[in-house]
């Protein structure tokens, strides 16, 4: 057993650390044919993030539309409102004027009485209500009803308001009462 060689026994250390590093720099990285799982994943991320965003976006756009939209109705419902309770005060107005017609007497009551009359329509002027003035003008069945038709002598008056026996009201486009007029009638 002299004779024999002694055995030589080679290790390779395969252990990271102990690697030449001129190994590890001549090593080839594999190149990437396909994306990492990550990739994929932050791509789905990023697709679903995009859509969520521009929903959100339509969203916002439904919203202030409907916020217009509620905005215009309630103001329509407003002025709807504002014309009923405005409407009954419309007749105080009348019998304040009809009082004052028949109080040709007494001065003070009539003064007392105009001054009213004056006080209410510079109220409801405030309030945005206009009064309807068609004397002189074509009859308009928009603005006006004709309660009767008057002869007239002058050609230019046919079809013309020439006496308003109630005034007519309203507040912007919106006729609140329409005038009660009487219509003149051209004869030749």
């Amino acid at each position: 057993m002299d004779d024999k060689e002694p055995i030589q026994i080679q290790v390779a250390d395969r252990r990271f650390w102990a690697q030449d590093e001129s190994i590890l720099d001549r090593a080839e990285v594999p190149e990437k044919k396909f994306p990492s799982y990550v990739e994929e994943l932050k791509a789905r991320t990023e697709l679903a993030e995009r859509k969520l965003k521009e929903k959100l976006k339509r969203l916002e756009e439904d919203n202030e539309t409907f916020r217009e939209r509620l905005s215009r109705e309630t103001q329509k419902k407003v002025e709807r409102e504002k014309q009923k309770l405005l409407t009954g005060l419309l007749e105080v107005l009348d019998n304040l004027e009809r009082a004052l017609a028949a109080a040709d007497d007494a001065a003070a009551l009539k003064v007392g009485i105009r001054l009213n009359v004056d006080l209410f329509s510079a109220k409801l002027k405030s309030e945005g209500i206009e009064t309807i003035e068609p004397v002189g003008q074509p009859f308009n069945p928009h603005e006006a009803e004709a309660v009767g038709t008057i002869p007239v002598d002058k050609p230019e008056l046919d079809q013309c308001v020439v006496e308003v026996l109630q005034k007519g009201f309203r507040v912007g486009e919106q006729l609140i009462r329409p005038a009660r007029v009487r219509v003149g009638q051209y004869k030749r």
